[in-house]
């Protein structure tokens, strides 16, 4: 019976510890690239053509609040499948692709 108890305690407190870093997790993407939305510019379309990134056709981006030199990019090449970026082209960096974040929806009018 304790050991009963003692399961279900540790299940509740795990899924509540979950729970806790899911919400986290979106707020703390949501806050660090707030928006708004805005075009990319031909620096960053220069970055992901010599990177051979085909999946941006269509591109548009968030700057980070945390490192203004950084940019959350949600690219598409058909309006369907989408891939988020995260680019410093000061530093001619670019990571990715990687899924949609949390808490980030896509770009008005798509």
């Amino acid at each position: 019976m304790a050991f009963r108890r003692q399961f279900w305690r540790w299940g509740l407190t795990l899924f509540v510890l979950i729970s806790v870093s899911t919400a986290q997790a979106q707020t703390k993407a949501s806050q660090r690239y707030p928006g708004p939305w805005f075009e990319v510019s031909q620096e960053v379309r220069e970055i992901l053509t010599r990177n051979h990134v085909l999946a941006c056709a269509e591109a548009a981006a968030r700057q980070s609040s945390e490192n203004p030199g950084e940019f959350l990019l949600y690219c598409t090449r058909d309006e369907e499948i989408w891939t988020s970026w995260r680019i410093e082209p000061a530093k001619h960096r670019l990571v990715g692709p990687g899924k949609l974040l949390e808490g980030i929806p896509l770009p008005d009018g798509y």
